[in-house]
């Protein structure tokens, strides 16, 4: 026989256990760390994945939210990526062209 106390934790843990399941809050998939260091991956990856970004959209997102960039450091990152995305083997180029591509969906810049 159950005592009071212990009947009334049983009675708590049925209940929760029958209560229908709260939908958790899924956490977005891209933090907005990860949209701005995609900016320049997305703008330079274009040819190579056979996509086009709104570059107006993503330059206007540089200059509000890193304002100290400067457009010579981006223009040299894009130079950085020119020289070296082409080299990627076939298995590299399909999964870095399907990340940018999922990560410019999800930032809203695929045209």
């Amino acid at each position: 026989m159950l005592t009071r106390p212990a009947s009334a934790c049983l009675a708590l843990w049925i209940a929760a256990l029958s209560a229908a399941p709260v939908a958790a809050e899924r956490p977005p998939r891209y933090s907005e760390e990860d949209i701005l260091n995609g900016t320049t991956i997305a703008l330079a990856s274009q040819e190579l994945c056979g996509f086009r970004v709104d570059e107006k959209a993503i330059r206007a997102l540089i200059a509000a939210k890193l304002p100290d960039l400067s457009p010579d450091l981006i223009a040299l990152q894009l130079r950085g990526y020119a020289r070296v995305l082409p080299r990627l083997d076939d298995e590299q180029r399909q999964r870095h062209c399907a990340e940018t591509r999922a990560l410019a969906k999800a930032a809203g810049w695929l045209r």
